[in-house]
């Protein structure tokens, strides 16, 4: 008895240090705006416009087909864009993950680039305008619908101007756009077409969601903007097929290019709640093991007391031998390598032999 006591103390307190229920939070993001979302079928003619102040809000869904979690937030972004100006945007996580293949690396690669602040970029993340993200499925006020209609409102303050937006398909795989829009910003933009597929079908998905919607399949760029007034452009593009039938979308999208701006006493600042977050976990496993090693002093303590106590006729009570309780220790077998790659951010990644993900965070290499 005493030992559960001792076992469930243990766990209770490794879990309140290691992992801590949080609440979600909306996290602002400095990674430039993105805006646009005119669109239509890549096999039709398009011809659209619209007024900067008119255009939808983008609703990027980072998910997975094995993401559990992500099937909530699915749900709820899809009740708001319903009953809402806003669009939504699943970008499958594919880098290194054989279990998803709805997804692009390379639109996986330009997601995680916008959206640093969420390293390791653990699915479900959902971003606005690429200004503000939520992770996770915990609401950050009364429910997901509620957090994701008030970042659906929130404006971009673009300013008076408009987009243009043409379309001709050329063939099975290719096709003509035209584009423009006049602004008064002082920034400066990526302009281009995303592929995105209506409904891709995936009945081995381990969150049994079976028919995933607007899956992000490719980023074609077009152009850059320097200028504010007048932009204009035309090109030729070929683009790959969808993951199954003939539902691809074309759409337009504009993102603002932000400097890279490095402050070294901020990186400073990161290395030092990098290490201070490593000494926590570190002294907590320290705790941890202290409480296992007095605990079983205390038992094998108490166990000897008793094998040697006096019975009431002064008899001593000779210990019956018994197999001794040795906690037998099991060895772990580390995984091996299969492949170690650094990606266009300049993040280390390993796939490891018993199916699992690492990368390093500079200090020590974190599991996925």
């Amino acid at each position: 008895m005493a030992r559960t006591k001792v076992a469930i103390l243990a766990i209770i307190f490794a879990l309140s240090i290691l992992s801590p229920a949080e609440a979600g939070e909306v996290e602002e993001l400095d990674s430039g705006m993105l805006f646009g979302g005119l669109h239509g079928l890549s096999n039709e003619t398009i011809a659209l416009n619209s007024s900067l102040d008119d255009l939808p809000t983008i609703a990027e869904d980072y998910t997975a087909t094995w993401c559990g979690q992500c099937i909530a937030v699915e749900d709820a972004l899809e009740n708001v864009a319903s009953s809402s100006n806003m669009q939504v945007y699943s970008v499958h996580r594919n880098i290194n993950d054989p279990e998803d293949p709805l997804g692009s690396e390379a639109v996986d690669a330009q997601f995680r680039e916008r959206y640093d602040p969420y390293l390791p970029w653990k699915p479900p993340i959902v971003g606005f305008n690429g200004t503000y993200a939520i992770s996770g499925n915990v609401p950050v006020g009364t429910s997901l619908e509620a957090d994701y209609t008030e970042q659906a409102a929130k404006s971009l303050n673009l300013g008076a101007g408009f987009v243009t937006f043409a379309w001709t398909a050329t063939g099975s795989n290719s096709g003509t756009v035209s584009w423009s829009i006049e602004q008064s910003t002082n920034s400066s933009f990526n302009v281009s077409i995303w592929m995105v597929e209506k409904v891709g079908t995936f009945p081995d998905g381990t969150n049994s969601k079976v028919n995933y919607p607007h899956i992000v399949r490719e980023i074609i760029h077009l152009d850059i903007i320097n200028n504010t007034g007048l932009s204009q452009g035309v090109q030729s593009v070929n683009y790959a097929n969808a993951y199954d039938g003939t539902d691809l979308e074309v759409h337009l999208m504009f993102h603002e290019i932000v400097e890279s701006e490095i402050n070294n006493d901020n990186s400073k600042e990161d290395e030092d709640e990098g290490g201070f977050s490593g000494m926590l976990i570190s002294l907590s496993a320290g705790l941890l093991v202290i409480i296992g090693i007095v605990a079983f002093l205390m038992l094998k303590k108490k166990s000897t007391a008793d094998s040697l106590h006096t019975s009431d006729n002064n008899e001593v009570d000779l210990p019956v031998a018994t197999t001794p309780d040795v906690t037998q220790s099991v060895s772990t077998i580390e995984p091996t390598v299969l492949n170690e790659w650094t990606d266009e951010s300049g993040h280390t990644w390993r796939k490891m032999s018993d199916g699992s993900g690492r990368w390093w965070n500079g200090t020590t290499w974190q599991e996925v």
